[in-house]
């Protein structure tokens, strides 16, 4: 018999439909034999500036954002949450490096007038360096020289029922002492909430391409595939789970998060939101460490802090406007 009075009963049976579906089952078993397809067997890869985290909110927990990005900052996680982007949005983020290097992030979408609810995300990520002091072989100083990587990026997402479904096209440059690198990349990503559950799962492959070419040399781009969790126990208070595999690489990184909105939920027009996450696995950045942040809502604008771990020279700050339109 049907207990239709139980709705913890009734969105528990969905979880269970949901994971059961073949098309989940199959994603699942991509992922676990990624590690040994034949693409992880080249070289590491390089333009490890793609990696980095371009949203505070997303990097407070620490970086897990399969399931939960949205709006314009999904499109550095996973283009399918463009697709919850009202009439538009824009966004930037800023974080001082080392050495007096600087990364940014800005970034702006909107929904396509007349396209039967498509979403278009435009951004550009740029880490640029100080300028570095050149030396000769006796130390002599020989003048210097500047470096900077950024990607360029355009994006397309779309919602169909519970699903929601996106992709992103980006040109990447990277130049150090006037020689540059250029390449070309794929990001595609499809997330799903599960009805009558505060529930969603996001999967997404990012970087595909070719690579980076230098002159006669090609780095590969950090390919990874990255499969995430969203669920809201209670009202205002998020947990958040993702686990990313970096082919070429091969290693794997997790990723948990939580979000814990004070006063002011989905949909309020002020609000404050106080966020952590934990990193796990081999990652290149420190496993085992925490990051934290906190975010204010005011008048359809967002302010977003981080403080997050960055491997073995330190912590990162990094803060992020967005606004909606």
């Amino acid at each position: 018999m049907t207990n239709k009075n139980n709705p913890q009963h009734d969105a528990a049976n969905s979880v269970v439909y949901l994971l059961s579906r073949p098309w989940v089952v199959t994603l699942l078993v991509l992922f676990l034999l990624i590690p040994s397809a034949k693409l992880s067997q080249a070289l590491e890869s390089g333009a490890d500036f793609l990696r980095i985290d371009t949203d505070a909110r997303a990097g407070a927990m620490s970086s897990a954002g399969a399931a939960s990005a949205m709006g314009i900052s999904a499109i550095t996680y996973n283009p399918a949450g463009l697709a919850s982007m009202g009439k538009g949005e824009a966004a930037l983020s800023h974080s001082a490096w080392y050495l007096g290097s600087a990364h940014d992030f800005v970034g702006a979408g909107f929904a396509l007038p007349g396209s039967a609810g498509w979403k278009m995300g435009l951004s550009l990520t740029r880490l640029s360096s100080g300028s570095m002091e050149g030396r000769t072989a006796s130390r002599a100083k020989a003048g210097g020289y500047s470096a900077y990587d950024q990607a360029a990026s355009l994006g397309l997402a779309r919602q169909y029922g519970l699903y929601s479904v996106g992709g992103v096209v980006k040109y990447i440059e990277s130049s150090i002492a006037g020689v540059k690198g250029t390449g070309y990349a794929v990001d595609l990503g499809l997330k799903r909430g599960i009805r009558g559950a505060p529930v969603s799962v996001g999967v997404a492959v990012q970087n595909l391409g070719t690579g980076i070419k230098y002159i006669s040399q090609r780095d590969q781009l950090p390919l990874s595939v990255s499969a995430g969790i969203m669920f809201m126990p209670v009202g205002g208070f998020m947990l958040n789970f993702d686990a990313r595999r970096y082919v070429y690489d091969k290693y794997t990184a997790y990723s948990l998060g939580t979000e814990y909105a004070l006063f002011g939920g989905p949909g309020s027009m002020s609000g404050l939101s106080l966020r952590g996450g934990v990193n796990g696995g081999a990652a290149q950045s420190a496993a085992g460490a925490f990051s934290a942040g906190a975010g204010i809502k005011l008048m359809n604008a967002d302010l977003d802090y981080a403080l997050s771990p960055e491997g073995k020279l330190g912590s990162t700050q990094r803060i992020t406007l967005k606004k909606k339109f």
